[in-house]
């Protein structure tokens, strides 16, 4: 009797473990999953996103004017591939966004979404976005080495170290594809490399405002003709309208992209490998150990 009713406690804490020490990564789709079978293609990471969460932190509203047709999904994220061909010389980074237009005519093929993608190699040293226009930091534990951004008008770039210190900047392609229906953002392997499967990202979208900070659109307390609304956060409201998150756990979108205690700034964690494949639960065998002796 004293053994099965430690084995239920120790059954139920268990439990508690996963669900509340639960990271981002989990329940993301495995790498390869949309490349199968592909020869020579090699997909170092994919990802799916929910539908219809381009609401920020779950508050956020469309602006009203018509170059906003047709009011959702024009930032909305649906999967996130990276992945390059074993023979060549660039890493393809993938955005498939449910509603792309382009009524700006911007020769990109898309305007509306602008993207951001941070790369964690285990490497970086850098915590916080390439400008002021998210309006986030980064994990301090998961500092990133390697920055792209997907802006019309040719404003497209990687981000990485210079020699002398400081980032440097390199201008890169972004266009949208419309056969594929996706965005890809093309980098050279000489600066990155190949991905590593060990590696994570940060990846999400703001609107694009040719005027904005960092070209990301401005959310306010109530939506108009230009700007959205539902935000709540003050000065330090997210300017970010979906984020590639886990959809349970600690590491939502829409937990991640809530203003901290005192006005502090949202802190966002990656997606990626994790914990899966190591041995770590094993630690929460000894509680076990120490209830049945």
């Amino acid at each position: 009797m004293r053994f099965l009713r430690a084995w239920g406690l120790y059954t139920l804490f268990l439990w508690l473990v996963l669900a509340f020490n639960s990271i981002p990564g989990d329940g993301m789709s495995p790498a390869g999953a949309i490349a199968a079978g592909t020869e020579g293609i090699a997909v170092h990471f994919y990802a799916e996103d929910p539908e219809g969460d381009d609401y920020g932190p779950g508050s956020y509203v469309y602006p009203g004017d018509p170059a906003f047709t047709p009011y959702e999904g024009l930032f909305d994220l649906l999967a996130f591939r990276v992945w390059s061909d074993r023979q060549g010389e660039e890493v393809y980074f993938d955005v498939k966004i449910k509603n792309v237009t382009n009524p700006w005519v911007a020769p990109e093929g898309f305007i509306h979404p602008v993207i951001h993608i941070y790369i964690v190699t285990g490497k970086g040293a850098n915590s916080e976005p390439v400008n002021e226009g998210p309006r986030v930091v980064f994990s301090p534990r998961h500092r990133w080495e390697f920055a792209l951004t997907g802006i019309g008008w040719e404003n497209s770039a990687l981000y990485h170290s210079a020699a002398a210190g400081g980032l440097q900047e390199t201008a890169i392609t972004a266009a949208y594809l419309q056969e594929e229906d996706l965005i890809r953002l093309v980098v050279p392997k000489g600066i990155i490399g190949t991905p590593k499967a060990n590696w994570q990202y940060y990846v999400f979208t703001g609107s694009y405002d040719g005027f904005g900070p960092g070209f990301f659109r401005e959310i306010k307390d109530e939506a108009d003709e230009w700007f959205f609304g539902g935000g709540s956060g003050g000065e330090n409201t997210p300017r970010i309208l979906d984020l590639l998150a886990p959809i349970s756990g600690r590491y939502t979108q829409e937990k991640q992209l809530q203003v901290l205690p005192g006005g502090q700034m949202a802190c966002l964690y990656p997606v990626g490998a994790g914990r899966k494949g190591g041995f770590w639960w094993l630690w929460y065998l000894l509680p076990l150990g120490a209830v049945l002796w």
